[in-house]
């Protein structure tokens, strides 16, 4: 009886187990509207078990792909702004589509809360190998050599950069064109290569880097701010005298309007964290993408002057989704 008396004293003396915090205990929801195995998906789920780790609470990513990213940015708009929830979308599903669909179910400026960027990146200006041109310059004067409409360039979707990119090189050059639009970005680069649209455009990574390297594709030109180190050969648009072709695009984090800036701010410090590490690093750079963690003001003024721009250039070109 002496020990069992001894023990339960000195259990009693020890501190009450303080149990984790509620947040802790629930997961951290992570919608993407990207298919699975998707260019996004592909970086999203590294950052995803990362965040887990630094975070102490699992990190489940949902896929609501489809309706131009209207989807899954409704399920998180209409979320709960507790910090359970999290949208990671492309720049087109926030800032390009809602200005365009004239019956977008929710607000993207003020339904979600801008938390950070994964990355941004751009698009290589891409020819197959029986384009008679060999730089832009060549590329230029054979566009404005070709009969009115005559010439079609490649997109892997409508309302995106790839298109609004043609739309723009089209207008800068003083040519005209007519986008053609596929429904996966890898059948949009088969036809590239083989030559069934003149042009298109294309990221520098996996298979578009891969074929120009083996000479079945043709990079003329990059849509960025900076040359790309996997091509440096490559000038930018800007370089080659078309400022206004110019753009990139983002993979941004946003949460439920309402979500505690507390909140909001911790988990920006964690993503940008888990960006930084040398193995995310790697991977995003590895297919042309520059790791992003911006703080959310900085991350909603990007936003914001992306919305302008985009609705300058939706306004230009009459754009009517079909």
């Amino acid at each position: 009886m002496q020990r069992r008396e001894l023990l339960a004293a000195g259990l009693a003396a020890l501190p009450a187990f303080a149990p984790l915090p509620a947040r802790a205990q629930t997961p951290l929801r992570i919608v993407t509207t990207d298919q699975p195995g998707g260019g996004m998906d592909a970086l999203l789920r590294p950052l995803a078990e990362r965040l887990g780790q630094s975070l102490g609470r699992p990190v489940l990513v949902e896929n609501r792909a489809g309706a131009q990213g209207r989807i899954g940015g409704q399920v998180v708009a209409s979320s709960p702004p507790d910090g359970n929830t999290l949208l990671v979308t492309v720049q087109a599903g926030v800032v390009i589509n809602p200005q365009a669909y004239p019956s977008w179910p929710y607000n993207t400026l003020t339904d979600l809360m801008p938390v950070t960027d994964m990355g941004r990146g751009s698009l290589l200006l891409l020819t197959g190998p029986s384009m008679p041109a060999n730089d832009f310059a060549g590329l230029a004067k054979w566009l404005q050599a070709q009969p009115k409409g005559s010439v079609s360039y490649g997109t892997y979707s409508p309302g995106t950069i790839s298109h609004f990119g043609g739309v723009l090189l089209a207008k800068s050059l003083g040519v005209d064109m007519v986008a053609v639009h596929y429904k996966a970005s890898g059948d949009q680069v088969r036809d590239i290569a083989g030559g069934q649209v003149a042009l298109g455009w294309g990221p520098a990574a996996g298979s578009v880097g891969q074929l120009i390297k083996a000479g079945r594709l043709k990079a003329m030109a990059y849509l960025g701010p900076k040359r790309l180190p996997a091509f440096p050969e490559v000038p930018t648009i800007r370089e080659l005298g078309h400022p206004s072709v110019e753009m990139d695009g983002w993979i941004g984090v946003f949460a439920p309007r309402g979500t505690p800036s507390d909140a909001v701010a911790h988990l920006q410090n964690e993503i940008a964290r888990a960006i930084a590490a040398p193995q995310m690093r790697d991977l995003y750079l590895n297919v042309g993408f520059a790791p992003g963690g911006a703080p959310p003001a900085e991350f909603a003024q990007l936003v914001k002057s992306d919305w302008q721009r985009f609705g300058e250039t939706i306004r230009m070109m009459d754009y009517r989704p079909e």
